[in-house]
Formats: C-alpha cells, structure tokens, sequence
C-alpha cells in the first residue's frame, strides 16, 4: 500500500517520512465526527496513516447509519488491527469491539491505546485465518497488508500481501460468510493497484453486495515508490504512473448497499 510507509523504530527497518501521506492522515483524522484518539507509537506496529484515517471514517459512518436505523446494540470485528485506532473509533461511540492482529506488539499497542482512551477493546491474538469459529458481528472491519511483493522485498509484515497484493484480503474476504451476522456489513481498505474490481466480484460471490463509499488519490509513498518499476513491469500499474487511489468497499449481507 502506499499508505504502508512506517512501523514505529523496532528491528525492521524505518521507512522513510512520507510529508504528504502524514498530512492527508492528520486532515482526515481531524474531520472525524469524535476526537480523533490518541495513539501512542509502539515498537513493531504499523502506525495510523492514509488507510487507517479512511477506516476511522468509514466505520463511524457505518455505526451511525445502523443507529438511524434503530439498530443501537452493534458488535464490531476488526482484522489487521495494527495500532488499534479503528477498533477504538468504534469503541468511542459505543460499539462492543474486538481485535484481532498476528503479533503480540499489536495486542499490547490496541491495549494500551484503548486504555489511553479511556474505553474497551478485547485483543485476541492470531491469524485472519485460523480464527475460532466464535467469533462472529455485526460490522467486519480490515485494513490488510495489501502491497504486491516482489520475491526479494525485505519484510514488511505489515504491507506485503504476497506477489499480488491479494493474499491477505482473500482470506478475509472468504472467511467473511462465517464471521459477518445475518443483516450485518463490511468494511475493506485497499489500494486499487491490488485490485478493486476483484475485491467486489470475490464478495459477490461468497454472498455480499459491494460497492466502493469512499476513496482517496494518492501520491506514492516510500514503499510504493521503492517498487514502482516492479510494479509496472508487472502490469498492476501504468508506465510513470505514481499515483493510486485508497478506496473502502463496503459489503453487506441481506440488505442494499
């Protein structure tokens, strides 16, 4: 992604500042409808940016429109959770929410952040793919590692997603029937480089009705650029092309999108 640009200073390496991507976060951030939550930086976990900012919009959006629609009790799932930021956005306004991302430095960054926001968030720690067939709710959130990666990239736990950008969303997206409530929805960040028009066709046909609700044009960050000739010689983006688009496909079961 190209929002995937930085994990706070731990043994993998910084990734450089990114100007643009920091401000279009702090913009989106500040026009939440709450107080943006105070995130603390934590070793080893992928910190707000871009995408994150766009999932922090589109989950208080969602929330308020099942409240409009008389649905008030609302359990929330989110996948990836990194730093926990969308998780407490929705723990904020009243929503009962749980957590789930692979490293233990994420599950203690989504504690101590629900903690410094004064609100509750349960952590379980495992993989999208192995989760127990329990935990189900009304609203499934991700923002996944969605980068194409080349064989030889260095890691990047938390913004490569296999030679086509493809491998983590996929898991989500098919284990979507067993975890998203009869009525319930989905939210899904990505960048269009892993593409758009497979996120929805996928969703389609594990039973969702999808549609893109927000986005944001973007100039390439570190990551992005770093690959920009890989991914043209592989035809996920246009020659000189360095720009994409971060979009949130919203899914629902049983109902218009």
């Amino acid at each position: 992604m190209g929002a995937r640009n930085h994990v706070a200073a731990t043994g993998d390496a910084m990734i450089g500042a990114w100007t643009v991507g920091e401000q279009t976060t702090e913009e989106l951030l500040a026009g939440l409808p709450i107080p943006a939550p105070v995130i603390g930086a934590h070793p080893g976990v992928y910190s707000p940016s871009v995408d994150s900012a766009l999932l922090c919009r589109a989950v208080l959006g969602e929330l308020d429109r099942r409240r409009l629609d008389g649905r008030a009790e609302t359990t929330v799932l989110e996948l990836c959770a990194g730093s926990g930021i969308a998780s407490i956005c929705a723990a904020l306004v009243g929503a009962t929410v749980t957590a789930v991302d692979d490293t233990a430095e994420a599950l203690a960054a989504i504690d101590g952040n629900a903690t410094a926001n004064g609100v509750a968030v349960t952590g379980l720690l495992t993989d999208v793919r192995a989760l127990p067939a329990s935990v189900t709710a009304d609203v499934v959130i991700a923002n996944p590692p969605y980068i194409p990666a080349p064989p030889t990239a260095s890691a990047g736990h938390a913004w490569d997603a296999g030679d086509d950008g493809r491998d983590v969303l996929d898991a989500i997206i098919d284990a979507l029937p067993a975890r998203v409530r009869p009525g319930g929805g989905v939210l899904l960040v990505q960048s269009d480089v892993c593409g758009v028009d497979q996120t929805v066709h996928r969703l389609d046909l594990v039973g969702f009705s999808a549609a893109i609700v927000d986005e944001v044009p973007l100039a390439f960050g570190p990551v992005m650029a770093s690959r920009a000739e890989w991914l043209e010689q592989h035809g996920f983006i246009a020659p000189g092309q360095r720009t994409e688009r971060l979009v949130v496909t919203r899914a629902v079961r049983d109902a218009e999108v």
